[in-house]
């Protein structure tokens, strides 16, 4: 095994080996798995260590006939690996607190460490079945982290409705892959762009990234998410699972035509404006973090559509420290005071002073005011829009904007204007570890941005008036925010906002209700089916049984009176060879007798006259002799 087989090995493995671990004993301790997660991390270290200037790091490895399995460790992707190894260091370290006394943490320790594993299998896979292979898991492990509390209405349903949901939209990874598997004969992944992959194609690529990256219309599912543990949430909208959708399109945005790009530039564009507008109304904060994780990746969306894979890209790396920090906060807010609605929360900020202290420092990163990492990565974003030169995804980027600064400052003035009681609460060395890596990272990364954006291979877009005027925007979003009243808004606007802007009943009436429906209907069918074979089943074994017995009790009576007959065959024998010899003797005798006597009785007179004559004679010679012998 060489070096780059042990690298992969390494990252991919190390949680692999935790996750089977803690399944295998049924342990409860952290331990195995925050251990895999350390040497997943070292080992993408040790990867971009072994870089040394080169272009990358790649693995053909034994697959299909012709068609090898593929791992591309590429500078882009190594930063991305490494991304989401870090994050996933802080929340594991995290967890070690947050699980402490929670139920179900075999099952959500095993869940999360298949989860990392998954990811960095898709980070680096080379070919479509690795990628499939890594995005199918990820996706079963994230139903079972949010299904960690299954006992609970709440994680079950937001565990079917993302399963459905992210199911329904991966048959747009299937198709696409498949057409483009055919057109280039190979099942390798094409990244050079030499050749453009068909529209068709690119709508179901297009389509499968949607349901990843929650955007409209598959964009509920996230906030249903939020009833498993936040640590789940931190993780899943990160830079993991809902990262996925806008990781696939920036790794194929060479191959992808102009007409592609438009419509994923609208699809953005549309998820921005409506799931910000959600976020500020929402009366939760996990569920606004969850709105504004679908209206960020809209930004990263908007990007590429726009021509800009490298303002998707900074935005991709800076927003999962971001995400994943403002979500570990809401955490422990939860966590403390049983709940995450603004009503269960308002007021809790002056008790957890340090919790609140990296909530805002995390929130304004993402508002875009400097020199946080989310003012650089928020400033590449709106340079890309205003060197497109189209006016309509301009005004789009800064509602955005607008937005994103507004829902921020709205979480922070109800986290601490009101009165709440004081506590205290638990694991506070792991619970504000891992926030505090997350948070230097915010502080710092802004100013290595630019450079990792260059490194990947990727322009770094700026512009002057872009970075001015989005400056501006923000601190009127800041401002709005913080003083933002309910009554503001209509309450059939609110109504709407709140239930995700469902048409008819929306996507749990017209497509997860229906096919729950089918699916219940369907395992009837499937019952009934496997009763009526087992009826059958069971009829046909008896009558096998009987026509056993039947067979076995015939012939053993058969051969008993073949046996008999055989016995009888050779009595018959013995019979006919000795009763027939002696019957044969006795014949012979009587033959030799009858020709004797036929001598002695020839016919001829005088001949019969002297031998009477004779016989008299000697008869009248034995009487004598006797009489005179008395």
């Amino acid at each position: 095994m060489n070096g780059i087989e042990i690298l992969f090995l390494i990252i991919i493995g190390a949680p692999v080996v935790g996750s089977a671990a803690g399944y295998l004993t049924q342990s409860k301790s952290p331990w195995p798995h925050i251990a895999g997660a350390a040497v997943s991390l070292a080992g993408v270290l040790w990867m971009m260590y072994s870089f040394a200037g080169s272009s990358g790091i790649h693995l053909r490895l034994t697959g299909f006939p012709e068609n090898s399995f593929l791992l591309h460790a590429t500078v882009e992707m190594a930063w991305v690996s490494l991304v989401v190894a870090l994050v996933a260091m802080a929340i594991f370290i995290y967890a070690k607190g947050y699980m402490a006394h929670e139920k179900g943490k075999t099952w959500f320790w095993c869940a999360i460490s298949l989860f990392l594993a998954a990811m960095q299998l898709l980070v680096f896979a080379g070919d479509w079945f690795l990628l499939i292979t890594g995005w199918e898991i990820m996706g079963f492990a994230s139903f079972l982290l949010i299904a960690t509390w299954h006992e609970r209405a709440e994680s079950r349903k937001g565990a079917m409705n993302a399963f459905l949901q992210t199911r329904f939209a991966d048959l747009g990874l299937y198709v696409g892959a498949f057409i483009v598997i055919l057109q280039y004969e190979s099942t390798a992944i094409p990244w050079d762009g030499d050749q453009t992959i068909s529209l068709f194609a690119s709508m179901g690529l297009l389509l499968a990234a949607m349901g990843k990256s929650a955007q409209l219309p598959f964009q509920s599912w996230l906030a249903g998410a939020m009833a498993g543990p936040t640590p789940v949430s931190a993780l899943l909208h990160s830079a993991t699972m809902v990262g996925a959708g806008a990781l696939l399109l920036i790794k194929l945005y060479p191959v992808f035509p102009e007409t592609a790009l438009f419509y994923i530039a609208i699809i953005g564009s549309i998820t921005i404006l409506f799931t910000g507008f959600s976020a500020l109304l929402s009366k939760d904060i996990k569920k606004m973090l969850a709105a504004s994780t679908s209206s960020q990746y809209g930004f990263m969306f908007l990007a590429l559509g726009l021509g800009f894979p490298g303002a998707a890209f900074a935005h991709w790396l800076a927003h999962a420290f971001m995400k994943s920090s403002l979500f570990l906060g809401a955490g422990v807010f939860q966590h403390t005071y049983g709940g995450t609605s603004y009503s269960t929360i308002k007021g809790t900020g002056k008790h957890l002073k340090i919790v609140y202290a990296s909530f805002a420092l995390a929130g304004i990163s993402l508002a875009g005011i400097p020199p946080m990492v989310g003012y650089w990565s928020k400033d590449a974003l709106l340079a890309a829009s205003f060197m497109s030169q189209e006016l309509f995804f301009m005004g789009v980027v800064l509602a955005g904007a607008f937005f994103t600064a507004a829902y921020i400052a709205k979480a922070l003035h109800r986290l601490w204007v009101g009165q709440a009681e004081k506590k205290s609460y638990g694991q506070k060395l792991f619970l504000l570890s891992g926030i505090t890596v997350l948070s230097l990272i915010i502080i710092g990364g802004g100013f290595f941005l630019e450079e990792v954006v260059t490194l990947a291979g990727y322009e770094f877009p700026k512009d002057k008036v872009s970075k001015f005027i989005g400056l501006v925007v923000a601190v009127l979003g800041l401002i709005s925010g913080w003083f933002y009243s309910e009554s503001w808004m209509p309450t059939k606007l609110k109504s709407m906002a709140n239930d995700h802007y469902a048409i008819a009943g929306g996507y749990e009436a017209l497509i997860a209700k229906p096919l729950l429906a089918l699916a219940s209907r369907t395992y009837t069918f499937d019952r009934w089916m496997l009763s009526g074979i087992t009826w059958l089943g069971s009829t046909i074994l008896a009558f096998s049984s009987g026509a056993y017995w039947s067979d076995r009790n015939i012939r053993t009576g058969m051969m008993m009176t073949a046996n008999a007959t055989m016995r009888i065959s050779a009595w018959s024998k013995f019979l006919d060879q000795y009763l027939l010899k002696g019957v044969n003797f006795i014949g012979k005798i009587v033959k030799k007798g009858g020709a004797h006597g036929r001598m002695w009785q020839s016919g001829l007179v005088h001949r019969e006259l002297a031998i009477t004559t004779i016989s008299l004679l000697i008869l009248l010679f034995i009487l004598t002799f006797s009489f005179f012998t008395l």
